[in-house]
Parts: C-alpha cells; structure tokens; sequence
C-alpha cells in the first residue's frame, strides 16, 4: 500500500496585520483541509479563498477571537489558486496552514 501524496502549504504565518497572504497555484491538488491557527489572543476574520476564471471567492470564513485552531475541511475543492486573508482585522497572531491531496479521491 503506497501512501497519498500531499500537497502542503502555509498561506499565512504569525501574520499581525489585515490583507491577503501569498496565492498559491494548486490546479494539481484537490479535497482541501485548511487550519487556522491563532497564537496570541486577539480578533480577526480570516477568509479562505479560491482564485477560479480570474476572481477570488471565499470559500469559508471564519471569526476567531481566542487563542487556539481551527479546522476546515472542503472535501471537493479543485481550485486553480488559494490564499488567506485577513479581511478584518483587530489584533493577534494568526497563521493559516492547506493541505490538500496531489491522488485523485
């Protein structure tokens, strides 16, 4: 049994500001985990998005207010980019990790 290839990425880290972090090209990567991680205690809302025909959408938002992660799964998503971004922004540390599979599901 050989195991799944996995494609990983870190879409922000320790980021202590509002705006997007770096896109990512994942046309070959599909059935998504993202986890949002917030390491010193504040408030933001960061947006998971997806870059498809030349426009970003949010694939999930998420409002975070203490310290600790959170987990998304989107089980179907074949993007031809990702990023995170900090669409509100109060204070905090937040970093946001996707791993996403290179085998087909």
């Amino acid at each position: 049994m050989s195991l799944r290839a996995l494609d990983k990425k870190t879409l922000l880290s320790d980021a202590t500001s509002a705006g997007a972090g770096n896109a990512f090209s994942v046309e070959r990567s599909k059935g998504w985990t993202f986890v949002i991680a917030t390491t010193v205690v504040g408030t933001a809302t960061i947006d998971i998005e997806a870059y498809i025909g030349g426009i970003w959408f949010v694939v999930h938002s998420q409002d975070v207010s203490a310290v600790g992660s959170f987990m998304i799964r989107d089980d179907h998503g074949h993007y031809e980019k990702i990023r995170a971004n900090i669409s509100a922004y109060t204070s905090g540390t937040h970093s946001v990790f996707a791993t996403g599979s290179v085998d087909s599901l």
